[in-house]
């Protein structure tokens, strides 16, 4: 029986479905991170006031400051593999807008620039052009998404990935588990006001069993889950 597994961007801050690539530049070196379209948003809110306030760099200043290239050398090609799963999420992301494409072989240039486009700065243009130019209506809406079988770039599950994550974070604190074992139990987040309280919370968020929504505000990653999972009390006899 035929079988097809199609490739899904994990966020590489919760572990959650990825949407798009963020690039940015910090202190002169490039960096790039796999993000949901709501930690995407609250990435980019948080940096719009420095945005605002700052000035573009002046090429003497970034010379001063060294040239990342020649720092840390060429950037290296992608491996068989990254260009596997950049090749799979294009492809589904045609899928999901209706764009034509090649189920094999190379992809097209300017398909690869609108996906680029889109997916990162969420400019739409290009993909409007060519969804004309394939006589398909640009305002048509997005296709539902297929079922898949999301892998990272180890050829892992995102389950096994979320249990990989779950069983390095080890044993907790009595009080770091109960506020876990209590916002899975409910809705998933977790409000709290008091000082000792967050701290645990907060130890939870560097352990990864949890993220930050807001000034006192939780919510359980979905390797949290699978550590309440793992950590099943054994049923008496």
């Amino acid at each position: 029986m035929a079988q097809s597994v199609r490739v899904r961007l994990v966020d590489d801050l919760d572990g959650g479905e990825a949407h798009e690539t963020v690039t940015f530049s910090f202190e002169g070196k490039p960096r790039e991170i796999e993000l949901s379209h709501e930690n995407a948003a609250k990435f980019r809110q948080f940096m719009q006031p420095y945005m605002a306030a700052s000035r573009p760099a002046k090429a003497d200043n970034i010379a001063a400051k060294g040239d990342p290239a020649v720092e840390d050398g060429p950037v290296p090609p992608m491996t068989q593999t990254q260009q596997r799963e950049e090749a799979a999420a294009i492809r589904a992301w045609c899928e999901k807008h209706h764009l034509p494409v090649n189920k094999l072989g190379r992809i097209p240039t300017e398909t690869r620039k609108a996906w680029q486009q889109h997916t990162r700065h969420n400019e739409r243009s290009l993909l409007d052009r060519l969804l004309e130019k394939a006589g398909v209506d640009p305002a048509l809406p997005p296709a539902a998404p297929a079922k898949v079988v999301a892998i990272d770039s180890a050829g892992q599950t995102v389950e096994a990935q979320h249990e990989r994550r779950a069983r390095k974070m080890g044993r907790l604190s009595d009080p770091q588990e109960k506020f876990l074992r209590e916002a899975c139990g409910g809705d998933g987040t977790a409000t709290t006001d008091d000082l000792a309280e967050r701290r645990s919370y907060e130890a939870l968020v560097r352990r990864g069993a949890m993220v930050q929504e807001a000034e006192g505000v939780f919510r359980v990653t979905e390797a949290g889950r699978t550590w309440v999972r793992l950590h099943e009390p054994a049923l008496s006899a």
